[in-house]
């Protein structure tokens, strides 16, 4: 949200609306990228590319949080409890993924909605 507060500031000719330098800052953060919407001044794209840093440097971090998760849980387990521990586990998982497809879904049906008004 922050990318998109400073590009709406620094690229008023790009992003002549919040909603488009929302929509881009999306775009960038989760490295998607569609291309209709782009900075073309020098700063909007240093901006773009701190946008893509802060991206990646928070997946990495959550797909690192969650492995030390259940490594721990893991190693502190004994033997016997280890296999229906990492099936209930699995199973937890799969189930955070299915609610974090759903949530995608959900957005992308939100910022579609959004698209087509900026577009209309």
């Amino acid at each position: 949200m922050v990318g998109a507060v400073v590009m709406r500031i620094v690229d008023e000719h790009d992003f002549p609306t919040f909603g488009l330098a929302v929509w881009w800052a999306l775009q960038t953060v989760t490295t998607v990228g569609y291309g209709d919407v782009v900075p073309t001044n020098h700063v909007g794209r240093i901006v773009g590319g701190v946008e893509l840093v802060v991206g990646v440097a928070f997946l990495t971090f959550l797909t690192a949080g969650v492995t030390s998760t259940v490594i721990q849980r893991g190693q502190a387990e004994t033997r016997e409890s280890r296999g229906e521990e990492r099936e209930h586990d699995l199973q937890l998982i799969l189930e955070a993924f299915a609610e974090t497809r759903t949530a995608i879904a959900d957005l992308d049906k939100r910022l579609d909605s959004i698209e087509s008004r900026i577009a209309s």
